[in-house]
């Protein structure tokens, strides 16, 4: 189950409290002066912003990853992808530097991809420690050679793209998989299983059963998502894990790039002033809130953020 959905609890604790629970709250102190964490928002801004296909999805991940390691050395896991995409290209007796012809019959280089990763590599998906935030990261998923569906999806689709074939990401509820199209139709492969191959029949199976055979079937689910949407989940899984530990320093990290990603959505600026809030971040928990309010007009809980909105500012007015 994704942790998003594992994790709406926190909505229900959190982003609805009382106008007045923060003010006894132990906060995690933040460092909003970081110049290196300011230059990687403002490099992962650069990136997102555009056309989604010109996205280097591989980069934005390694950008997300280093807000926890700042010191990440983003050319050498690049490389890494390259080397691993390199052996794949020896196996199926390609030039290093050519392209795939285009009559090239895709099944054999999704073979190799498989035999490079999980039979030589042995990449495998993380059972034991889910919600452990590494699983997440590309650097510590290219390091461990382990990791959640949709970080083990992004080392699969970017070693893919290396060598020369096209794999989409698909955004499956509660699960992520890899997509490509054959001359007969779509197959899905879930690099979290070693690289099992589904039909679209038995994609459709797999996730009736995920959904433990309630809810309607939606054709949408088994469609390639955008690079933003990938990387909105990839961040959303973070963003609840540190929500779940309290962790709001990186939470805010998380949901900053979030915005930039979609910051038309209310629920975003939403989660990002209560997370200013926990940080004691008063006059930017006001803002983010307005905002919320503004895209949300009609909002349900409305009237309770009003009135969080107005303890806030009679709480900054006692400090002055």
């Amino acid at each position: 189950m994704p942790i998003a959905a594992k994790n709406s609890w926190w909505y229900r604790s959190k982003l609805h409290i009382g106008p007045i629970l923060w003010l006894n709250a132990e906060m995690t102190a933040s460092n909003p002066n970081d110049k290196s964490q300011q230059r990687t928002l403002r490099a992962f801004a650069a990136l997102v912003t555009g056309e989604d296909a010109a996205i280097d999805l591989a980069l934005a991940a390694l950008l997300i990853a280093s807000t926890a390691y700042p010191d990440l050395d983003i050319a050498h896991y690049m490389a890494e992808l390259e080397s691993l995409a390199q052996r794949v290209r020896r196996l199926l007796d390609l030039p290093e530097a050519s392209t795939l012809p285009p009559e090239t019959d895709q099944l054999p280089v999704i073979m190799a991809i498989n035999s490079v990763l999980f039979e030589q590599e042995h990449f495998y998906g993380n059972t034991q420690d889910y919600y452990n935030p590494d699983n997440s990261f590309l650097n510590r998923v290219l390091e461990r050679h382990t990791g959640i569906p949709i970080a083990l999806s992004l080392v699969y689709m970017e070693v893919g793209k290396r060598v020369g074939i096209s794999l989409e990401g698909i955004g499956l509820p509660f699960h992520f998989v890899v997509g490509c199209r054959l001359p007969h139709g779509r197959i899905y492969i879930d690099p979290y299983e070693a690289g099992r191959i589904y039909n679209e029949q038995e994609c459709r199976e797999r996730v009736r059963h995920l959904l433990g055979g309630k809810g309607r079937m939606q054709a949408s689910w088994f469609e390639p998502v955008s690079r933003k949407y990938l990387l909105v989940r990839m961040l959303s899984n973070l963003k609840h894990i540190y929500l779940r530990t309290e962790n709001y320093a990186h939470a805010l990290a998380m949901c900053d790039r979030i915005i930039l990603l979609i910051p038309r959505s209310p629920v975003e600026w939403h989660d990002r002033g209560v997370v200013h809030l926990q940080l004691k971040h008063y006059t930017r928990a006001i803002k983010d809130l307005n905002v919320y309010l503004d895209l949300a007009p009609k909002a349900e809980d409305r009237e309770e953020v009003e009135k969080q909105i107005k303890a806030i500012r009679n709480f900054i007015a006692m400090l002055n």
